[in-house]
């Protein structure tokens, strides 16, 4: 990676300072201790990075390396979609993603979209190798379905077909970057969109639990949600389902809703069950009103718990 490229992460590690970042491709962890010397100079955040290829090889660069430097860097040696559900299951929310591992088209795709999935509102997406094929397709591929989301530069919005293998694209001149940012909140449009399941202490569902942001827009809210339980080392379990809508207007001043379920979804049986835990998992579908935008929320769904 060049100096330029390397400077530009450093740049944006310190002016955003970030809690979290990943990383995917460590290789020789050189773009890693940059982030992590930004991290440490900013006097808080930690950095996750990842190589399927590099359990043998990066443990000992990371080793060589002053402690203060170690300390804020955590090495998988996981492939992106491990890294990724590891990420995901300890609820580690991300502010910069740098994505630099497989760049064949549908690989650099599941990258962006798991990098997003877990980004929280404002955080960016740095994507290496916009000079290939793969990611930037991927990237322009990102953008169609999540209008919602910018570029930081114009490398995607200048594609010229007539020059599709351009080797000067990027969203920096002097990198191979394309810089993506999230919009500063969680935006529904007619998706579907989910969050995965989520492991919670509750036994039960009665509700969802919705934190709109200032805006004004009006439309339907249709949602999925399924609350399941698990067992006996996962012998045991139960899936439960409900499905419907909710009308939703929205007149510029943020607040939150919650709308009840119409029945409250439990395991009756799970008090023969010492070991049982839960999870939720919500899904939305957003449908305007005509001339309205989408639905803006400060945060992913949450659920409500029978008291």
């Amino acid at each position: 990676m060049s100096d330029h490229s390397r400077c530009t992460l450093y740049t944006l590690v310190r002016m955003m300072q970030p809690k979290a970042v990943a990383e995917v491709g460590t290789l020789f962890a050189g773009t890693t201790q940059v982030l992590a010397r930004a991290l440490v100079e900013n006097g808080a955040g930690e950095i996750h990075t990842t190589d399927p290829y590099g359990a043998e090889r990066c443990p000992g660069i990371i080793a060589a390396w002053p402690q203060r430097l170690q300390a804020v860097t955590h090495f998988y040696p996981l492939n992106s979609m491990d890294f990724f559900l590891t990420l995901d299951q300890r609820r580690i929310g991300l502010d910069l993603v740098l994505v630099d591992g497989n760049h064949d088209y549908e690989f650099a795709l599941f990258d962006l979209q798991m990098a997003a999935r877990l980004l929280r509102p404002g955080g960016i997406i740095v994507m290496d190798n916009a000079e290939q094929t793969g990611p930037y397709q991927a990237t322009r591929t990102f953008l169609e379905r999540h209008a919602a989301w910018r570029e930081i530069g114009d490398a995607v919005k200048d594609y010229d077909p007539l020059n599709p293998f351009d080797p000067t694209r990027s969203s920096v001149p002097g990198t191979t970057f394309i810089l993506l940012q999230a919009p500063p909140h969680v935006s529904i449009g007619a998706g579907p969109h989910s969050w995965g399941q989520v492991f919670t202490d509750m036994t039960s569902m009665k509700g969802i639990s919705l934190d709109l942001g200032s805006q004004s827009t009006a439309g339907t809210l249709f949602y999925q949600v399924i609350f399941r339980g698990f067992a006996d080392g996962n012998r045991a379990g139960v899936e439960l389902k409900e499905v419907g809508s909710l009308r939703v207007e929205a007149g510029g001043v943020a607040r939150t809703i919650v709308h009840d379920l119409k029945n409250s979804l439990r395991w009756e049986g799970a008090a023969t069950y010492p070991d049982a835990r839960y999870s939720f998992e919500v899904d939305l579908s957003w449908q305007s009103d005509p001339g309205a935008g989408p639905l803006a929320l400060a945060r992913p769904p949450g659920a409500v718990g029978d008291t």
